[in-house]
């Protein structure tokens, strides 16, 4: 526990974090609703308490090395008093209250949608945001407090040590064609055989392409996408277009009338869905979302 003569003005590092997000002392006191020598006295204020220059003044303020540093600290200090506020709210009305939720597309296009629909007839008050990125800008935006939860597939290539990771799902992938393919239907087609189509593909960085590319060389057939693409509608709708073959999970395949998957000679990957979120600062209604993920048929 902070002592008084530790216990930290917050109100300068709420002042800190304005000025470096607008870059400005003047538009931080207009926002502040205070005047611009009282914006220069709080940073003046905190750069003599730290004993560091946190701006370079000039006709363009310009943040220190220093200040870059401190920046993501008090970002997370702000958003965890923001989480607190938000959980005080939470237990005055458990059926109030919002989530955040990250997850890539690729998963995201077949497996929220039909979760949110759920969780809304249960706690049709709570608010639900989701933000669609990569695994690393998830599992940074989480760090930070920014999001309660992550949604992401296996292999999880970011360190998960200061996380709780539970798998909430097996998925499988396949390729799928246009059903007007008929040469690549009602039969078993050979791996081999996919050579001569162009292939649509998540992006090389996606766990799902890195296994994909793994199925090909295990079986000694050259893996060369013609398209790399970052979201699975898009591929789909290249596919629906006939523009090549496309490699998705299969439940987006299922839910496109125009796409069927392809029968391979081979076995392809199944991925762990998991659910990762901090060992603290859950908010009630992060908590109720998660015992609600345990209760349904993901």
């Amino acid at each position: 526990m902070l002592d008084n003569e530790n216990l930290i003005d917050l109100s300068l590092y709420k002042v800190f974090y304005l000025v470096c997000q607008n870059g400005s002392f003047s538009k931080t006191a207009k926002i502040l609703d205070v005047t611009q020598p009282s914006v220069s006295y709080s940073i003046k204020k905190l750069e003599d308490e730290l004993g560091i220059k946190l701006f370079e003044r000039g006709n363009v303020l310009i943040k220190t090395p220093e200040a870059e540093e401190l920046l993501p600290y008090v970002l997370e200090a702000l958003n965890s008093i923001k989480n607190g506020e938000r959980k005080i709210n939470d237990l005055i009305n458990l059926k109030k209250g919002q989530i955040s939720v990250g997850i890539p597309s690729h998963i995201g296009v077949f497996l929220l949608t039909n979760i949110i629909k759920k969780f809304n007839l249960s706690y049709p008050n709570v608010k639900v945001k989701v933000i669609c990125k990569s695994t690393k800008e998830l599992f940074r935006l989480l760090s930070l407090n920014e999001l309660d939860i992550v949604i992401d597939c296996s292999p999880l290539e970011e360190n998960t040590k200061d996380f709780v990771v539970k798998k909430i799902a097996k998925e499988k992938c396949g390729l799928a064609c246009n059903i007007k393919n008929k040469d690549l239907l009602d039969r078993v087609v050979l791996l081999k055989e996919i050579e001569k189509y162009p292939l649509i593909v998540p992006l090389r960085t996606s766990s799902s392409t890195k296994y994909l590319k793994e199925v090909f060389n295990y079986n000694n057939v050259s893996f060369e996408p013609r398209f790399e693409i970052a979201t699975s509608d898009m591929i789909a709708e290249m596919v629906e277009q006939d523009i090549g073959i496309g490699f998705l999970f299969e439940k987006t395949i299922a839910k496109y009338s125009s796409l069927k998957k392809i029968n391979i000679d081979c076995e392809f990957p199944t991925f762990d869905i998991f659910l990762i979120h901090k060992v603290s600062l859950l908010s009630t209604t992060a908590q109720e979302f998660i015992k609600f993920l345990s209760k349904i048929n993901i």
